[in-house]
């Protein structure tokens, strides 16, 4: 009995135990259901919103550029983009799914299966962040796929803007070096650039106004969210829970289209160079021209792109503010100036012997440009006939050090800070051998004969042309610019005085005046009817090839509104070559400022031929603009 008593004590002990823990579990459960249905309900329901609405974001438009006038130098275009969302595919999708779409788009689009794979499963990307295989596809690839789109999970087809350049006159786009382009981000450049929001298949600006703008330029994407079923096929989307994107600012710039223009047309496109045209009042710069040019588009072509970067041409360089030349008799202003300030001379007395075509110097004959000679010359004369037997005297008696200092206060041997080098581009320094401390440490020992050279603008002497188209400025109205091409960017830099007499710039605006009006001038063919044009040739030796044709131009040299200087490598005589190229660009200068003068000019507006077929461009705008004038010549003999 004592044993069947102690058993069913064993029972109900074992019984409590149990029921005691089924009430734990019980609570437990009861807990967990709270925490669901009434603590958590707000985060669960939105974890399972995740599941079926995923996230899409809309590409900001990136903001339009145009000239001093308000016209559109570059614009935005629509364009259609094959996408792949990966959560949409690798999710509930069979592996012989995912290679058939694999497959598929491959064949549509013309792309590698291993490209593709590649893409879909790298881990540089956010899961959900579309992976844009194929930029620009026409509309026929479009419709192959549109049709098949059910059965491509995952697929999306993404109408995007890309840039558009109008068109000025057949010739398109204007001004390539300082626009720049638009290219996709590099690996190495993702990693410093993600922190700032952007995605992996993102582009941004590479050189020029689109890289030193981006910030502005280019807008912050926006966000749609968009519902799919469990095969990863969009079903419906979420109005209320979208983004809109905000466009990027528009950016105005201080080119002047016409004159661009007729820069670009001067320039013949069989010469290389460059033209720099600038206010010399407050450093904007009107015009800006390197040949050869390039088109921004060819960075989306990898086979354009590489035959520009193997062009021996080098296209891509920008020659105003990159290419280092001699600039030759354009720069005999420095000594004559540095004479004039240190009273060596006065600009109408006669100086130092006749020339006679030739110097000898030591042991070595030096030729002057005419080999008949000159006769005896003042100042006036020797710059207006570019005599380089007078200058040669000069620059010995001037000496190397003061040429230097003269030299450098009319900003050469340092960049400009002209904005758009910080764009991309970068600006070369030039060089100005400062002593003779310079030639014993390269040469091991100074001779006088090294300053014949600089005397010239020749030896080892070098600039570009942006820095020469501020020593215009300087000769116009004593101050050095600081050159840009934003227009928001003017007044915000003091002009740097230059440590030169009124009295002296006068002088020498009343000789270079002379060269192109005097009968025995050598810029003679830079005159035109509406101005009086002061300016100097020049015609630099190059150790390469043919002389380099140089011409500088201030306009009117009463009061200088604008200031040109001209580079033609290899071009020869710069009397020949390009002071008519300096002509065509004043007279369109002048005809646009003058309103009785100014032909009528009808504008319109296009994209370019590199937007795809089938692609709704009605209301897009179109630019097409004609400026020459009757008679124009459309050639220039070298």
């Amino acid at each position: 009995m004592l044993e069947g008593f102690m058993a069913n004590g064993a029972r109900e002990s074992r019984s409590r135990c149990l029921l005691g823990a089924l009430l734990i579990l019980f609570g437990v459960l009861c807990i967990r259901l709270y925490l669901l249905q009434i603590a958590d309900w707000e985060h669960y329901r939105i974890q399972s919103e995740k599941n079926t609405m995923q996230p899409i974001p809309i590409e900001a438009s990136r903001g339009v550029v145009r000239d001093r006038n308000g016209i559109i130098l570059v614009d935005n275009r629509p364009s259609y983009t094959i996408s792949i969302i990966p959560p949409r595919l690798l999710r509930n999708t069979e592996p012989s799914i995912r290679d058939r779409v694999v497959s598929r788009l491959g064949e549509a689009i013309d792309l590698p299966e291993s490209l593709i794979r590649k893409r879909l499963y790298s881990k540089k990307r956010h899961f959900y962040e579309p992976v844009k295989l194929k930029r620009d596809v026409s509309f026929v690839t479009v419709s192959l796929i549109e049709e098949d789109l059910y059965d491509l999970p995952g697929v999306a087809i993404q109408v995007e803007s890309r840039r558009g350049y109008p068109s000025f006159n057949g010739r398109f786009p204007l001004a390539p070096h300082i626009l720049g382009y638009v290219g996709l981000i590099d690996p190495d450049e993702y990693r410093q650039v993600a922190p700032l929001g952007y995605s992996y298949d993102d582009q941004m600006g590479k050189r020029g106004v689109e890289r030193l703008c981006e910030a502005m330029l280019r807008g912050q994407d926006g966000i749609k969210y968009i519902e799919v079923n469990a095969w990863g096929r969009e079903v419906g989307s979420f109005p209320d829970k979208t983004g809109a994107p905000v466009p990027g600012k528009n950016i105005t710039l201080t080119i002047d289209w016409r004159l661009q223009l007729a820069a670009e047309q001067a320039l013949h496109d069989s010469l290389s160079g460059s033209i720099v045209a600038m206010d010399p009042r407050n450093g904007q710069l009107l015009a800006l021209v390197s040949k050869p040019g390039f088109h921004p588009r060819s960075i989306r072509d990898p086979e354009e792109w590489a035959a520009l970067q193997s062009d021996p041409n080098k296209p891509l360089l920008n020659r105003s503010l990159q290419g280092e030349y001699p600039p030759g008799s354009i720069l005999k202003m420095v000594p004559a100036i540095a004479a004039l300030e240190m009273g060596l001379l006065h600009p109408d007395e006669l100086q130092y012997g006749p020339c006679e075509g030739e110097l000898l110097y030591g042991d070595r004959v030096i030729r002057c440009h005419q080999a008949s000679g000159h006769g005896q010359l003042t100042l006036r004369q020797a710059l207006v006939q570019s005599c380089d037997i007078f200058f040669y005297h000069l620059g010995l008696e001037v000496g190397i050090a003061n040429w230097s200092r003269y030299a450098r206060a009319f900003g050469f041997g340092r960049p400009t800070g002209l904005d758009i080098a910080a764009g991309g581009d970068g600006e070369a320094s030039g060089l100005v051998p400062a002593d003779r401390k310079y030639y014993e440490k390269r040469f091991g020992q100074w001779v006088e004969g090294f300053m014949l050279n600089l005397a010239i603008g020749q030896g080892e002497m070098l600039a570009t042309p942006v820095q020469l188209a501020r020593y215009a400025g300087a000769l116009a109205v004593g101050t050095l610019q600081r050159p840009h091409t934003l227009l928001a960017e003017t007044g915000k830099h003091p002009p740097e005085p230059v440590q030169v007499s009124e009295n002296t710039l006068k002088q020498i605006r009343s000789i270079l005046y002379d060269v192109v009006h005097h009968h025995l001038g050598t810029g003679r063919l830079a005159r035109v009817e509406y101005s009086d044009v002061a300016g100097k040739t020049g015609t630099a030796q190059n150790s390469h090839g043919e002389d380099h044709a140089w011409f500088l131009a201030l306009a009117p040299v009463d009061d200088p509104q604008i200031v040109i200087v001209v580079l033609a490598e290899n071009g020869g005589h710069g009397g020949e070559v390009a002071a008519p190229i300096t002509r065509k660009i004043l007279e369109r200068y002048f005809q646009s400022v003058a309103p009785d003068l100014n032909s009528e000019i009808t504008v319109a507006q296009r994209w370019d031929d590199d937007a795809q077929d089938g692609i709704q461009q009605a209301g897009a705008p179109s630019l097409s603009v004609n400026t020459a004038q009757p008679g124009e010549q459309k050639s220039i003999s070298r």
